[in-house]
C-alpha cells in the first residue's frame, strides 16, 4: 500500500505540492477522475477525493471528464455535487446523451422528467416501494447557483398520495403544475354512495307499492351508475398552484368531454393513458387517448380552453401524426407550435419524433421525422425555453440530450418579473398576458408567495399585454411588441409594483397608445381601460382623477391642450362605454409641467408623456 502512494505521489507529486494556487472553501473544478474516483487531475493541480456519500458513485466514473462543486481544504476536495462531460456550456455532438447523475434520483427507477421553462427545477416520476407494493411518486430537483442540480426529493402531500402521481407539465415560473394522479375520487364516489343510499331509503318510505319502488330503485341504479362511470372516466389531469405552506391540493381540470377507451390486452382492466401536454399558456392541451375518431390504438388529440374555462372536445390530430400503433407522452413546445412525441408505429419500437403546426391550425401538421437513432427506446422528452438540451428518460434514468439546431422549437421570449407592494414585499399576484390586436386572453400564472416572483414565455409575432392584479390592490401593466421582431432567444427582467387600493395611490396607464400628437387612442388600448372600469364597478365608492402629462416638445399651450384632451378621452370611455358615474371621474391635464424621467432624451420624453390614474376617494 505504501510502495501504491509512493507511485501516486511520484507521478502526481507536482500538482499535490501546489495546492496555494487554489483557495480553500466552496470551489467549482474540472477534471479528470482517476484512480477509481480517488484522485481529480484538474489542470492545475491534482485533488484528493476526500470522503463523503458520493465516494462510491466517483468510484464508478473513473476515466471520466466531470465538473465538480467541492469544498477544498489544501489539496483535498470533498464532494458536494457533480456533472458529468458533456458539459451545457460546451459544443457537444448532436444528440449526445448526458446522464443524470445518481445522486439526484437516489438510484430509483426514473422516468417522465419536466423542467420548468427557465431550467431551474427538474421533475421527475420514481418508482417506489410502498406498502409492500410500487408505486410513482412525484420527486424535484432544483439548480443550485453553480448550475448543479441538487439531490432529489420527494415532494410531500398533497402531490403526492397512496395513488400514483406525476407530473405532466411545468407552467413557466415553476409556481403552477399540471399533474396526472387521483385527487379527490374517492371521496366522490363516497359521497355519490352517501347520496345515492338516502335516496333508495327515501323511496322505502315513501312507494306506495313494490312496484312503483321497483321502478324508482331502477332509476336510481341506472343514475349511480352513470354518474360513477363520469367520475372515473373523468380527465385524470389536475392543476395545482404553489401557496405560502407548499403546493395546493390539485383540482380538476374543467374537461367534461374527456373519455379514454385504451386497455392493453395482458390487462383488460386497467384503462392506459398515453399522456398529455399542457401550452405555455395554460389554455392547451395535448393528450394521448383512444377515443371514436382513432386511427390506432392511442392517438393524439388537442383540446381547447373556451372563455369559460372548460376544455372543449377533442380533435384528433390527424392521419399525419397518428399511425395504427401507439402515439403517446406528447411533448409541446414554450413556441406552442413544435411538437415532439414517442411513437410505436413509424420504427421497430420506440423512438422520438417531431412535427411542427402548419399556419394556425392544430390538425395541419409536417410530416414528422425521427429525431435521432440515438433516442430509440426513450419514451418521454421535454425542452425548457432556455438552453439547447432536452430532458429524457429510458431504462428507468434520466438524462439530458444536446439538442441540433435544426430540431429545436422556434425562439421565444421569456419574461423573469416579480411582483411586489409599494415597500418591495413579494406578493402572490395574478399575473395574465394578452392580445393588444385581438384583445384577447392568451394566458395566465401566478407569482410566487414567498419571491413575487413569475415567468412568461412569449412566443414572437404578437403584440404583448401583460398585468399584475391582486385583490385590494391597483393593477400595473407593461407592454412588449413582437410583430416583426427578429426571432432570437431572449429574456427580459421586469418589476411590476402594485399600490394598494386606497387614496392617493395610482398608477401610469402603461397600455394606453395615443395616434402622434392626438386624443385618439388605439383599440390596443382597449383591454387597459376595460380592466380599470371592472375595479370602478366592483368597487362602487371610488372617485379617481385621469390626468394627462406630456413631453416638453412643442409649446406650453399646445401641450396643456393635448394633455387635457387625452385625460378627457379616456374619461368619456369610462363613461360611455362603462356607464360610470360622471361625479365618480375627474380629469385634469398637466402638460409638461410634472416629468418624471429626463425630456433630453427620446426614452425619457417617451415616459413622461402618459395618462395617470389616481384615486381620490375610497
Amino acid at each position: 500500500m505504501a510502495r501504491i502512494l509512493l507511485i501516486i505521489l511520484f507521478l502526481f507529486g507536482s500538482g499535490l505540492t501546489s495546492s496555494q494556487s487554489i483557495k480553500n472553501g466552496i470551489q467549482v473544478l474540472e477534471g479528470d477522475l482517476i484512480n477509481t474516483g480517488h484522485l481529480l487531475r484538474t489542470e492545475k493541480q491534482v485533488f484528493r477525493i476526500t470522503s463523503s456519500t458520493l465516494q462510491e458513485e466517483l468510484a464508478y466514473l473513473s476515466g471520466k471528464k466531470v465538473r465538480m462543486l467541492c469544498d477544498v481544504q489544501g489539496d483535498g476536495c470533498s464532494p458536494i455535487r457533480y456533472e458529468i462531460e458533456p458539459f451545457e456550456t460546451g459544443k457537444t455532438p448532436d444528440w449526445t446523451l448526458k446522464k443524470i447523475p445518481r445522486y439526484v434520483t437516489q438510484g430509483l427507477f426514473s422516468f417522465n422528467p419536466q423542467c420548468t421553462p427557465d431550467g431551474k427545477i427538474l421533475f421527475w416520476t420514481a418508482l417506489v416501494r410502498e406498502g409492500g407494493r410500487s408505486t410513482q411518486k412525484i420527486w424535484a430537483s432544483k439548480r443550485d447557483q453553480f448550475g448543479f442540480w441538487m439531490a432529489g426529493e420527494q415532494l410531500p402531500s398533497p402531490l403526492n398520495n397512496r395513488y400514483p402521481s406525476a407530473v405532466i407539465s411545468a407552467l413557466p415560473g415553476g409556481n403552477e403544475l399540471f399533474v396526472f394522479g387521483n385527487f379527490g375520487e374517492d371521496e366522490l364516489l363516497d359521497q355519490l354512495k352517501r347520496e345515492m343510499t338516502q335516496k333508495s331509503q327515501l323511496a322505502t318510505r315513501e312507494a306506495a307499492n313494490a312496484k312503483e319502488f321497483h321502478i324508482v330503485l331502477t332509476k336510481l341504479e341506472n343514475e349511480y351508475k352513470e354518474r360513477s362511470e363520469k367520475i372515473q372516466n373523468r380527465a385524470p389531469l389536475y392543476k395545482t398552484r404553489k401557496t405560502e405552506t407548499g403546493w395546493s391540493l390539485p383540482s380538476p381540470i374543467h374537461f367534461p368531454s374527456f373519455y379514454n377507451w385504451y386497455k392493453k390486452a395482458d390487462n383488460p382492466n386497467q384503462q392506459v393513458f398515453g399522456g398529455s401536454a399542457l401550452s405555455s399558456s395554460g389554455r392547451t392541451v395535448i393528450y394521448s387517448a383512444q377515443q371514436k375518431k382513432n386511427y390506432g390504438k392511442l392517438d393524439l388529440y388537442v383540446s381547447l380552453q373556451n372563455e369559460a374555462g372548460i376544455f372543449e372536445e377533442g380533435m384528433n390530430l390527424g392521419s399525419t401524426l397518428n399511425t395504427g400503433e401507439e402515439e403517446m407522452a406528447p411533448f409541446l413546445a414554450p413556441d406552442d407550435r413544435t411538437l415532439y412525441f414517442s411513437s410505436s408505429g413509424r420504427k421497430e419500437g420506440i423512438s422520438i419524433f417531431i412535427a411542427r403546426r402548419n399556419g394556425d391550425s392544430w390538425t395541419s401538421w409536417s410530416e414528422p421525422q425521427e429525431l435521432s437513432p440515438n433516442l430509440r427506446g426513450v419514451n418521454f422528452f421535454s425542452i425548457p425555453a432556455v438552453g439547447n438540451w432536452a430532458y429524457v428518460s429510458r431504462e428507468g434514468e434520466l438524462f439530458m440530450a444536446a439538442i441540433p439546431q435544426h430540431f429545436q422549437p422556434d425562439p421565444v421570449m421569456v419574461i423573469k418579473g416579480k411582483v411586489v407592494d409599494e415597500e418591495g414585499k413579494p406578493l402572490s399576484a395574478f399575473v395574465q398576458y394578452e392580445s393588444l390586436l385581438k384583445k384577447k386572453t392568451i394566458g395566465s400564472t401566478i407569482s410566487d408567495p414567498t419571491t413575487g416572483e413569475f415567468s412568461l414565455i412569449l412566443p414572437y409575432d404578437e403584440n404583448y399585454g401583460f398585468y399584475g392584479e391582486k385583490e385590494g390592490y391597483l393593477p400595473v401593466s407593461q407592454n412588449l411588441n413582437l410583430v416583426g421582431k427578429e426571432k432570437e432567444d431572449k429574456e427580459k427582467t421586469v418589476l411590476l409594483v402594485l399600490p394598494k387600493l386606497r387614496k392617493g395611490n395610482q398608477i401610469v396607464m402603461n397600455n394606453l397608445f395615443f395616434a402622434f400628437r392626438s386624443a385618439d387612442f388605439a383599440k390596443e388600448s382597449e383591454p387597459e381601460l376595460d380592466r380599470l372600469a371592472g375595479i370602478l364597478k366592483k368597487t362602487s365608492n371610488l372617485k379617481v382623477l385621469i390626468e394627462g402629462h406630456t413631453d416638453n416638445v412643442g409649446t406650453k399651450v399646445a401641450n396643456q391642450k393635448l394633455s387635457m384632451e387625452r385625460a378627457n378621452s379616456v374619461a368619456v370611455y369610462l363613461k360611455s362605454k362603462h356607464k360610470i358615474e360622471e361625479a365618480r371621474i375627474s380629469v385634469v391635464g398637466l402638460g409638461p409641467s410634472a416629468p418624471i424621467a429626463d425630456n433630453t432624451t427620446e426614452e425619457g420624453r417617451a415616459v413622461n408623456r402618459r395618462v395617470v390614474f389616481k384615486i381620490l376617494e375610497e
